[in-house]
């Protein structure tokens, strides 16, 4: 009996440990790309709006609170192990709060230009049709 009750407790492998899927959208990550380094490429970009510390505080605060996740699956960027949110959640998140300040069509079609994740044309992408941008 103490036998069988050994291998309950077994460790789990590597892979095992990773979870694999989005913590918003419950989806399989893809394209790990984590939002740490999503937010990088973001940050630079938003640099030329005034309203950048308006927004990038929120995305930073977003940022802040997923950096207690562990288990997240490797980013092919940084290498760690930080994605546990899909780029095209991660991104639906900033480009509603780019929407939110106000930055005007533009900029909501260059921000769509250059961090569409929405492969599957399913959200955001459906705005840049929209907008005039396919």
């Amino acid at each position: 009996m103490r036998n069988s009750l050994l291998g309950a407790a077994k460790p789990a492998h590597g892979l095992e440990r990773e979870h694999p899927f989005c913590l918003l959208c419950a989806k399989p990550i893809t394209h790990p790309i984590c939002p740490f380094c999503i937010s990088e490429g973001f940050f630079t970009w938003m640099a030329k709006f005034p309203e950048e510390f308006r927004v990038c505080d929120k995305v930073r605060g977003f940022l802040s609170n997923h950096r207690r996740f562990s288990g997240g699956v490797r980013c092919i960027s940084c290498h760690k192990k930080r994605a546990s949110v899909c780029p095209k959640c991660f991104t639906n998140f900033l480009y509603q709060k780019v929407k939110e300040a106000g930055l005007g069509v533009r900029a909501l079609l260059e921000f769509l230009f250059i961090f569409n994740f929405d492969f599957e044309h399913d959200t955001y992408s459906k705005e840049l049709e929209h907008l005039g941008g396919f």
